[in-house]
């Protein structure tokens, strides 16, 4: 009976293992931060750090699945977990893509246009890292045809107003849409990181630089949770009946707030588990959603 219950311990102690490494530029070697790391068919994934380098516990149960890498520029990566966990230096190769020639000799942004404008009292709920797998809410900005005088996007404001959020990291992604109707290609060349103060209640990201302009098939503005260090808050979740449990978690800030809206009224879509499936949020009163607080300025 004693040796049963010494292995007892061995064996608990043994269901999941520790991944851990660094991903690198197939290019240049260089460390490659704020990297899209999800185990398929999972809740369970992480993001790499400011100096590439990731952890991530998986459970045994997990062994057969395939790991996804995503990140801006690079090609997306796929492997088998059990591989995964053997290696310790992950390499993604870059896109390379030859990007279109841009011609801005007609932006003069003497013109602005606000698209859905928010104000402090049209927020209600929000949207937080409540998964362990790191994802991307967008929300679809349709063309329409009085922004043909003001077709370059200016700058993305996100809303935080009514969440006290510690000081976070997150990532602007701007994507095209697909023949799905889902996000696509990035917009953006480079990553636009983004730093929120504590409590900061909006902020405004200027884009105006990359002259992009705005896609007649019309466009998706995401906002990316980076799972690292630095945005890390334990907090204390109630669950059950009368939300009488309670379990302490660790949480990815911020949280993003949101507008109460009709449903069908706006497109969502979200990145989780390596995949974009469209986004339905829970109804927050009566028959309204809740949808991402963000607006778009568009300038001539």
């Amino acid at each position: 009976m004693k040796f049963l219950i010494f292995l007892f311990p061995f064996f608990v102690l043994s269901q999941e293992q520790l991944a851990k490494g660094v991903v690198v530029d197939g290019d240049t070697n260089l460390p490659i931060p704020y990297v899209n790391i999800s185990v398929l068919e999972s809740e369970i994934g992480t993001s790499s750090d400011e100096e590439g380098n990731y952890t991530l516990a998986i459970e045994n149960n997990n062994l057969r699945k395939n790991v996804k890498l995503s990140s801006l520029g690079y090609k997306d990566t796929t492997l088998l977990v059990s591989s995964f966990l053997k290696v310790s230096k992950l390499v993604l190769q870059p896109l390379n893509e030859q990007l279109d020639e841009v011609v801005i000799s007609k932006k003069f942004e003497e013109k602005t246009l606000e698209i859905n404008k928010i104000t402090e009292d049209d927020l209600c709920q929000g949207f937080s890292s409540s998964f362990r797998n790191p994802w991307i809410l967008a929300l679809y900005f349709p063309f329409e045809e009085h922004y043909e005088n003001t077709e370059y996007l200016k700058s993305v404001r996100f809303h935080f107003g009514n969440f006290k959020n510690n000081k976070a990291k997150f990532r602007l992604r701007l994507y095209t849409i697909g023949n799905d109707g889902l996000p696509q290609k990035d917009l953006l060349k480079e990553n636009v990181i983004v730093t929120l103060k504590k409590k900061q209640k909006t902020v405004d990201i200027d884009v105006s630089d990359y002259a992009i302009i705005f896609p007649r098939e019309g466009l998706y503005v995401a906002f990316e949770w980076l799972y690292i260090p630095f945005n890390e808050e334990e907090v204390t979740f109630h669950f059950g009946k009368n939300n009488k449990k309670k379990e302490k978690r660790i949480r990815h800030n911020p949280i993003i707030s949101g507008i109460c809206a009709e449903e069908g009224k706006y497109k969502m879509a979200a990145y989780i588990s390596g995949e974009w499936k469209v986004h339905s949020s829970n109804k927050f009163q009566s028959d309204l959603k809740t949808v991402p607080a963000i607006t778009l300025t568009l300038s001539n």
